[in-house]
């Protein structure tokens, strides 16, 4: 296997791939019912890619120079039909320089209720990212119509 190449070819424009609005929330997904996991990166041997069916949000480069990259706000909802039931889940919250390969900074554990994930608290050193993501890392709940995930941020 050849060696990879560098700089990655960055994605193209794409309807996964927008611009992160300020002043309101962005989901990343909504309602999901099983693990939506990170895939192998072409050309580079690792499992590293944003998840399919996930939206990545860009970092506006005004936002990205006015403060610290991870000063934003993760929000994740549960739903259960229940209150015993829930997704039971881990979220990965990923971030990316290139918009090619995503790494984890932070991982949240929800069961059946939701949180609000501050990046600031969660990554240090300050850390600038140009790309957001997420992925669900693991999904014990049912599905169907019992219960969901879903994610966003807040810039």
């Amino acid at each position: 296997m050849a060696l990879p190449s560098y700089p990655p070819s960055t994605p193209g424009p794409s309807p996964t791939v927008k611009t992160m609005e300020r002043g309101q929330l962005n989901y990343f997904f909504t309602n999901a019912q099983t693990t939506l996991t990170q895939p192998a990166v072409a050309g580079y041997g690792n499992s590293l890619g944003s998840p399919a069916n996930v939206t990545i949000y860009g970092v506006a480069p005004t936002r990205a120079n006015e403060s610290s990259g991870e000063d934003f706000v993760v929000q994740i909802d549960c739903y259960g039909s229940t209150a015993g039931a829930g997704p039971n889940a881990t979220v990965a919250i990923l971030g990316s320089l290139d918009g090619v390969q995503f790494y984890t900074l932070s991982t949240t554990a929800v069961t059946t209720q939701g949180t609000l994930v501050f990046l600031a608290k969660n990554v240090t050193p300050e850390v600038k990212c140009r790309y957001l993501s997420a992925a669900i890392t693991a999904y014990a709940g049912a599905g169907g119509t019992t219960d969901s995930i879903t994610a966003g941020v807040y810039a």
